[in-house]
């Protein structure tokens, strides 16, 4: 068979097993919805002794499932490297190859997988480790509202960016901080991850919009490296320096920071904790399984591309944050001979 037929058999063939690809997770999304909407007519239905005993199964399957979603969703992006099937080999499940078989010709006892239809779908997911992010506590009152993880995509940036403002002091609203530069404190915080590595970062909407973020960067030496190179001169030349003051404003502060700032990782947090991640929710999220879903997306996507664990600033006074990371599975790391001595190291494997 002549070389260039071949070529263009393979590549003919290639393409036809990405678009069944493509073809099964459109299916997938519509099978998504379709629990999202027995989900909804669940917790309307009449019989609320019905509900009250279907809801807290229902509402954990449809979770899982939105989980399941948001990380195909992710892989439909083509940001995974070729190695990828060296990376998420784990836990066998009930689709691996052979299993099915193996079941259903008897060799494998009925309780071969446990935990039932939301563990067995959970462990499609590249996460053998991070069980604490699967135990969702549901609502006291049973509630119809669904919030959806997808992709971050550069028209969501303004949205992105005011869920900063209204998160960035300590969990709170800062808004009213820097209202002369209303972009300052977030092209600071979250800018470089939305530039230099927006193909790991997801956001999360309600019925009113976003309302949540998931950033990341996979290796947190390299994303250090072109943040001093490429994204601070640009903050330096949008923000110039103020002149020298004993009275600076919060918002010259932190332009006089920018001019200084030096990114660095100590080796042996980089050593354990190869790359960096920033969430993010409003204060109206009140249901915790949101922020353990989003923090699974972000992991299975950097696990998918070889990371192994990850890490967090978090400032010493910063209460709520700590006890927002703390509640997600991040421990502190101790770390010496930071130039930084406000930061607190945290991270966790995965």
């Amino acid at each position: 068979m002549p070389h260039r037929l071949r070529q263009t058999r393979q590549a003919t063939a290639s393409h036809s097993e990405a678009q069944e690809w493509f073809n099964r997770a459109a299916r997938f999304d519509d099978q998504t919805k379709a629990v999202w909407r027995s989900f909804h007519r669940l917790t309307h239905c009449r019989n609320r002794a019905l509900v009250c005993d279907l809801y807290p199964y229902v509402w954990d399957i449809r979770g899982v499932v939105c989980l399941l979603n948001s990380y195909v969703k992710w892989l439909a992006l083509g940001r995974v490297p070729q190695t990828v099937s060296t990376y998420v080999q784990g836990t066998f499940t009930w689709f691996s190859k052979g299993w099915k078989e193996a079941f259903l010709g008897g060799d494998q006892e009925p309780w071969v997988f446990r935990g039932g239809l939301t563990a067995e779908l959970q462990r499609l997911l590249p996460l053998e480790s991070v069980n604490d992010l699967f135990i969702w506590k549901p609502p006291d009152v049973p509630s119809s509202k669904i919030f959806t993880i997808r992709p971050y995509l550069p028209a969501d940036k303004d949205a992105v960016y005011d869920i900063c403002r209204k998160t960035c002091d300590d969990g709170l609203d800062g808004t009213d901080v820097f209202p002369e530069l209303p972009d300052l404190i977030a092209d600071k915080l979250i800018g470089g991850f939305l530039t230099l590595s927006p193909e790991l970062s997801f956001v999360v909407e309600d019925e009113d919009g976003i309302c949540g973020y998931g950033l990341a960067a996979l290796d947190a030496k390299q994303y250090l490296k072109k943040l001093e190179m490429a994204w601070l001169p640009e903050l330096c030349s949008k923000y110039p320096e103020p002149g020298k003051s004993d009275m600076l404003s919060p918002a010259e502060e932190i332009i006089s920071s920018l001019h200084s700032y030096k990114p660095s990782i100590p080796d042996a947090l980089h050593k354990l904790h190869p790359s960096v991640i920033k969430l993010s929710c409003l204060a109206t999220v009140s249901d915790f399984s949101v922020p353990k879903r989003l923090l699974a997306c972000v992991m299975a996507a950097l696990k998918s591309n070889g990371s192994f664990g990850a890490y967090c600033e978090v400032n010493v006074g910063d209460k709520n944050m700590l006890e927002f990371y703390g509640k997600l599975g991040f421990l502190e790391v101790p770390v010496t001979g930071t130039s930084v001595e406000e930061l607190l190291y945290l991270g966790r494997t995965f």
